[in-house]
């Protein structure tokens, strides 16, 4: 009943239409205004975010050395296939290759985090096919694997993880960032930038 009582108090117009009229009521604009979130709902926002640059951070440090070891991957095939793998002078340049590659990226694997570390060995998954300890054991033998997987597992880590697209939806958006230049913005939209 307030309702009605309200229409009736402000002046009709009437619209024709033909033989009918229709009345219409004109109502005073009215503001919508959104309550600010919880002090809780922002925290979590922020926390949220903040998980999210550190993601992003670690995914533009990891995902070139993932590229690059994609390519020595087919590099040391090819050259396997070329020279044969049991001929000598593939051993005598799988050997050098080894040390120029411990050499070169053995102070970089040492400085990573443990997040890193992992977010390399699924990059390495998604870039090749193949697990990280399924090639250490077919480049290097079972040994040197059995004994990298009992580091990787001594930090919690496993050279065994596989990296599933469908899953790894964030990841897949920051690298498709990474790749074309512009950034994800259904990845903004699902965090609320925090409120300062």
């Amino acid at each position: 009943m307030p309702v009605s009582l309200i229409l009736h108090a402000q002046t009709p117009h009437k619209l024709l239409l033909g033989p009918d009229s229709i009345p219409i009521y004109v109502m005073n604009p009215v503001e919508i205004v959104a309550a600010l979130p919880s002090p809780e709902r922002i925290a979590e926002v922020r926390k949220q975010w903040a998980a999210f640059q550190r993601l992003r951070r670690n995914v533009h440090f990891v995902y070139p050395l993932a590229k690059e070891a994609a390519r020595i991957v087919r590099e040391v095939d090819n050259e396997r296939a070329r020279l044969g793998e049991k001929s000598r002078d593939y051993k005598r340049y799988s050997k050098q290759l080894k040390k120029d590659l411990f050499d070169k990226y053995e102070p970089i694997l040492r400085d990573m985090t443990v997040t890193q570390g992992i977010l390399l060995i699924k990059l390495i998954h998604r870039e090749t096919g193949v697990d990280v300890y399924t090639l250490i054991q077919d480049y290097l033998g079972g040994i040197q694997a059995t004994f990298w997987q009992s580091i990787a597992r001594l930090y919690g880590s496993n050279l065994k993880l596989t990296y599933d697209p469908a899953r790894e939806l964030l990841i897949e958006a920051i690298i498709a960032e990474i790749e074309t230049g512009q950034s994800a913005d259904w990845v903004l939209q699902m965090y609320e930038p925090p409120v300062e």
